[in-house]
């Protein structure tokens, strides 16, 4: 990081203190946005940092330049500025941004915006030359940050043209504060003051009206008059005899400054201009000289267009106007080998002191790629690790392909951020190569030395990238074959990369329809994922791993694990990035799906409301088809079928135009023929399977379980027992294979239906039992309570036996169950709806608790149980808190 980017330049001894702008800056401190919009050479740092300094305004300050148009680097920089007032700001958004795969960058700056809310008191934030931002991601976080910024920050924005933010819509909402040309140029009386009093030049007033009128009061051409007339034996002739636009003045302008300096001086500055910061050690090694420190304070003395970058003096730049003209000259003055030459030697000292990313910038400017690439190839994974990806990608696509695929540490990370761009075929090759290479490398070297391990560890990193651009084009056996490759080369020093070896593993054993081994490898991967600090990782793998843990049945583990990972999230900073990120859409999802199974619909809507307001205006495909299907089930759950339907079709709206995985597919065609099997619309549910393949006899890949489930319930409903419990043995040979209680659990109990309808009621009650069995350590009870109607008698029966002393059930879970079977059967003979949370409310209220304890108990707000209450009162048509008690207990729902 170059600290003097943060750095507040002071005004030099000439600057004007301009007391009427101030007074509009001051009022900016009042809005969201202060905008100075004029082109180069208006003043608009010297004005702003001048009134900064005299009127001791709070304030950050962050100098941009063209390496900054990455997302990583942008904010890295927004939050350094903003760390030098307040140096805790933004560390867990830093800890989310350098990192080698990000969550929604909108949700880190969110986490940035609820920072700012917390700082208890008003501040400003500069972004000098800020129309050197051209990346639209970029632009587009900083529009979401402008839009949400809290009304303690206040920002400066300094462009030489208006950025596409919402201006417009600030200017008429009254929270911007604009200064452009006309504001800013130099009016007769401060260029009268200026000259005479600042500079002594004795220019008479018909002088200055002339020099307003020409110049239009710009300030970049009034200093290089002034440096002009300084050489002037006749003012007044020059001045008269000048003319010409902004471009004329300053071509013609730089050559009269330049004539008047010493041959020395002159050389400095043309020789000088090719660097964008400067220092009298750079500037000695440049130019094979000594003597540098004190030409920049002469040059800074003289007004001479160069900025000090420190509180030290120790860093400087050019007005960039200046150092635009001075480039010109010196490719004019300079042979190219000559410049070459400079640019070289500026590369050295750069790399020398460690300024590596500088030190590329000269050597791709003399084009020598072949060293630019080796120095890249030494910082490639610390910009992937910290996020850094458009500028791999910038290195990258300005270097000649077949110099990148020479080096397989570069080739390794260019590679990667393009597979992530959806660049896959241009980023195969480069891969190819690297692995070919490495192997080379390790063939020739001694296998007990450096060299080897060194190429070891890179092949091992290498064959991650090959698995993870190979799950991206559904190809597990490869993924799993380079899987084995990384880990036999990587070790647990490197947890980062060995928990996305793991993790690779884990989704290939998926794709390949091993949930346990993929649940196995996911924990491997979590558990180097935590060594490794990495939050994206560590979430990632929690959401996925919760999610196979479900499908195994394993409800409360995955539960657990679901909220454990938010309690984790919270603890460290990250409660708002839940809640904003679309990421953790699947987790609250599961969380829904689990909770409808627990028979919990009241948390399980909370948590699918959720899950959709994250994903449904995300690209992210699986976790839109994902959340609505549980939102489906749970709106026909509570008797919404229009709502249930509605969602099916937007299901449908999005499958039409995206490319959807198998898995996901086969749920959304299980669920939409069972809803209709529901419906009684069996015609309809037989079409709708056969027009996706879906019949009895078909082999069934694991992919494809859910859309045969309805198939069977659909030959149940049309009598075919026979046929009906044939593929459920088939998909029960399935799901024991690989332990899945969750699709055993369903499948059992529909072998007990067939098995009672077909007279056969001891098998029937053993399949029931079984089904119980497989339900009660996670105490499932949805399956069961779906079809009980059909299941009643037979549980009736088994609950006599467990009373008998018969039964082997947990009584927890046989009690738990009961009280559902009793609450499915009073809601049915009540007029109205009582939720669980209301439920929950009742009992209180007949424990004798207070709407405080009540609120305290619940973990809500007084106003909530307040509401409640309200809606309780109304719906068991009562008055007060003892008639609705007596109601409830009268109608059995306490």
């Amino acid at each position: 990081m170059l600290l003097t980017k943060l750095h507040i330049s002071p005004p030099g001894a000439q600057t004007l203190h301009r007391a009427e702008l101030f007074e509009k800056l001051a009022a900016g401190l009042k809005t969201k946005l202060m905008l100075l919009s004029a082109p180069a050479g208006f003043g608009k740092t010297t004005l702003v940092s001048d009134w900064i300094i005299k009127q001791d305004i709070r304030a950050a300050w962050y100098s941009i330049d063209n390496n900054d148009n990455d997302v990583a680097g942008f904010f890295t920089y927004f939050i350094a500025a903003i760390q030098r007032l307040y140096p805790e700001f933004g560390k867990n958004a830093l800890n989310l941004l350098h990192s080698p795969s990000q969550l929604n960058p909108e949700a880190i700056v969110q986490l940035l915006i609820n920072e700012t809310l917390s700082i208890p008191e008003h501040f400003l934030v500069v972004l000098d030359d800020f129309h050197l931002i051209t990346n639209q991601e970029v632009l587009g976080l900083f529009t979401y940050f402008i839009s949400h910024v809290p009304p303690n920050l206040h920002l400066a924005i300094l462009t030489r043209a208006d950025p596409p933010l919402p201006i417009a819509k600030l200017r008429s909402q009254h929270q911007l504060v604009e200064l452009r040309s006309a504001d800013l140029s130099f009016s007769a009386p401060e260029i009268h003051y200026l000259f005479n009093r600042k500079l002594k030049l004795k220019v008479s007033q018909a002088e200055v009206e002339s020099l307003a009128h020409k110049t239009e009061g710009w300030i970049a051409g009034l200093q290089l008059i002034a440096l002009s007339l300084q050489g002037q034996e006749d003012s007044a002739a020059f001045i008269q005899n000048f003319k010409g636009d902004n471009r004329y003045i300053m071509d013609y302008l730089i050559e009269e400054v330049l004539k008047v300096q010493p041959p020395e001086i002159k050389g400095f500055l043309l020789q000088t201009s090719l660097l964008e910061q400067l220092s009298a050690p750079l500037c000695n090694a440049v130019l094979d000289r000594a003597d540098s420190q004190a030409v920049l304070e002469t040059l800074e003395k003289n007004n001479m267009f160069i900025v000090s970058l420190d509180a030290e003096r120790k860093w400087y730049r050019y007005h960039h106007l200046f150092a635009d003209l001075l480039k010109q000259r010196l490719l004019l003055y300079k042979e190219k080998a000559e410049v070459i030459a400079l640019h070289t030697k500026a590369s050295v000292w750069f790399e020398e002191n460690e300024m590596l990313p500088l030190a590329i910038g000269h050597m791709l400017q003399t084009q020598d790629y072949e060293k630019a690439i080796a120095l890249l190839a030494g910082i490639a994974e610390t910009l992937w690790k910290n996020g850094q990806h458009a500028s791999i990608m910038q290195y990258g696509d300005s270097l000649p392909e077949a110099i990148i695929r020479q080096n397989p540490e570069f080739s390794l990370f260019y590679a990667w951020v393009l597979t992530t761009a959806g660049l896959i075929q241009k980023a195969a090759p480069f891969l190819e190569s690297a692995e070919e290479i490495t192997r080379q490398q390790m063939a020739s070297a001694d296998k007990n030395g450096e060299v080897f391990r060194y190429h070891q560890k890179l092949l091992g990193k290498i064959a991650v990238a090959i698995a993870y651009q190979n799950s991206f084009l559904g190809k597990p056996e490869i993924t799993l074959e380079y899987c084995q490759i990384a880990l036999e080369n990587l070790s647990e020093e490197d947890p980062l990369w060995f928990s996305w070896g793991w993790y690779a593993v884990g989704m290939a054993k998926l794709v390949n329809e091993n949930i346990f081994e993929s649940t196995e490898a996911l924990k491997k991967a979590l558990a180097f994922g935590k060594t490794s600090g990495n939050i994206y990782l560590i979430t990632t793998i929690g959401i996925t791993l919760g999610y196979n843990e479900g499908r195994l049945g394993l409800y409360k583990v995955s539960y657990n694990r679901s909220a454990d990972l938010l309690e984790f999230l919270k603890e460290n900073g990250y409660a708002s990035l839940v809640k904003t990120d679309w990421t953790f859409a699947v987790l609250f999802a599961n969380m829904a799906a689990i909770q409808y199974y627990w028979d919990d619909l009241d948390g399980a809507f909370e948590n699918i409301k959720t899950a959709y307001s994250l994903c449904i205006r995300e690209a992210n495909v699986t976790s839109k088809v994902l959340t609505l299907v549980i939102y489906s089930v749970l709106l026909h759950a509570q008797g919404d079928w229009v709502g249930a339907e509605a969602k099916i079709k937007e299901m449908e709206a999005i499958i039409q135009k995206n490319k959807v995985a198998p898995f996901l597919l086969s749920m959304y065609i299980g669920w939409k023929a069972i809803f209709l099997i529901i419906k009684n619309e069996l015609d309809k549910a037989h079409a709708f399977l056969e027009d996706h393949g879906v019949r009895t006899g078909n082999a069934i890949p694991y992919a494809e379980e859910y859309r045969y489930i309805p198939l069977a319930l659909l030959l149940m409903a049309e009598g075919k027992m026979t046929e009906a419990l044939t593929l459920l043995t088939q998909l029960y040979t399935m799901a024991s294979a690989q332990n899945r209680i969750e699709r055993m659990i369903e499948i059992k109990v529909f072998m007990s239906i067939i098995y009672q309808a077909t007279g056969e009621n001891e098998i029937a009650l053993a399949a029931l039992t079984e089904s119980l069995e497989l339900a009660a350590p996670d105490e499932i009870l949805m399956y069961h309570l779906n079809f009980l109607e059909q299941l009643n008698p037979l549980l009736q029966e088994l609950f006599k036996d467990h009373a008998r002393g018969k039964g082997k059930l947990p009584a927890r879970f046989l009690d738990k169950l009961k009280r559902a079977i009793e609450k499915r059967k009073n809601a049915a003979t009540i007029p109205f709806a009582v939720t669980t949370r209301e439920q929950e409310t009742l009992q209180l209220m007949a424990a004798d608790l207070s709407n405080q304890e009540i609120a305290d108990k619940l973990f809500i707000s007084l106003n909530t149980v307040k509401t409640r209450l309200k809606n309780l009162y109304v719906k068991l048509e009562v008055d007060n808190r003892s008639k609705a008690v007596e109601k409830a207990k009268e109608m059995r729902l306490i």
